[in-house]
């Protein structure tokens, strides 16, 4: 329960800063998202509504949208496989985790054709107690096929 009032708390701050700063594994990956957006609410790939102000409010749902390109793909037998593990992480603007949860996502597909680009979304309820203020998000998708990871930045606000 306490986890998951601290994502509700991670993902309910938002902030000005609308560009994720990417910082990629010394391995030089070529992992990236194509598309990385907070977003008021997600249906199915490419069908979300954008919140490009990334603002949320106290006890509302909060939702980042990701497409992401550049993982590796595994092949058995006739078939095409990807896996991606999600983490995520809130921090002051000072550098202080308040909260971090490996694998909040495991994301396992299989395709008969080999994939380029793939998409997920990560959601959560803000508390209707959460503390005004600017905090930092912070998301690392590993790709297990590669090993090489991926780490995405962005201020958030909570009102």
């Amino acid at each position: 329960m306490l986890v998951v009032l601290i994502l509700c708390i991670f993902f309910g701050l938002s902030g000005s800063d609308q560009v994720w700063a990417q910082t990629q594994s010394a391995e030089m990956s070529t992992l990236h998202f194509s598309v990385a957006e907070w977003a008021y609410e997600v249906r199915d790939q490419g069908d979300y509504d954008p919140n490009p102000t990334g603002t949320f409010f106290r006890g509302e749902r909060g939702y980042a949208y990701l497409e992401i390109e550049g993982f590796g793909v595994g092949q058995k037998d006739n078939l095409f496989y990807l896996v991606l593990d999600v983490d995520v992480a809130l921090e002051t603007k000072n550098g202080f985790r308040l909260f971090s949860q490996q694998d909040v996502l495991e994301l396992e597909e299989w395709y008969f054709e080999e994939p380029t680009t793939t998409w997920f979304y990560i959601w959560v309820d803000i508390p209707w107690w959460a503390p005004k203020g600017t905090y930092k998000t912070l998301i690392t998708v590993r790709d297990g096929v590669t090993g090489q990871s991926l780490e995405e930045t962005r201020d958030i606000l909570v009102n």
